[in-house]
């Protein structure tokens, strides 16, 4: 537990986590911003359920909308990077346990 509260102290710890957090605080704020962000998230799932191409063309339309806000590309680059640190580790603890449960049987 000690060796994971590591890992997590470090993700927070890294510029990518910090700035994360800071621009997805300074999105808050804006609400056409908000507001356009939950239009897309609606959309994605009613494309999702629907399959329709009307939906699928105001969700593009929505979407490169939302492309044009810096604050928002900034946020989604530094959230990849935070999303790959998670993953890597995810990947690490998968390969540990398959390694531990393959060499027990």
């Amino acid at each position: 537990m000690e060796e994971l509260n590591k890992i997590i102290e470090y993700i927070t710890s890294t510029d990518s986590y910090k700035n994360t957090v800071k621009l997805k605080e300074q999105m808050s704020e804006n609400t056409e911003l908000t507001d356009l962000i939950e239009e897309v998230k609606s959309l994605q799932k009613e494309y999702i359920k629907t399959n329709s191409t009307d939906i699928k063309k105001k969700l593009d339309e929505k979407t490169s909308k939302l492309e044009e806000y810096p604050i928002y590309n900034s946020y989604n680059k530094y959230l990849e990077e935070v999303n790959h640190m998670i993953s890597y580790v995810n990947d690490e603890l998968n390969d540990y346990f398959d390694k531990v449960i393959n060499e027990s049987n």
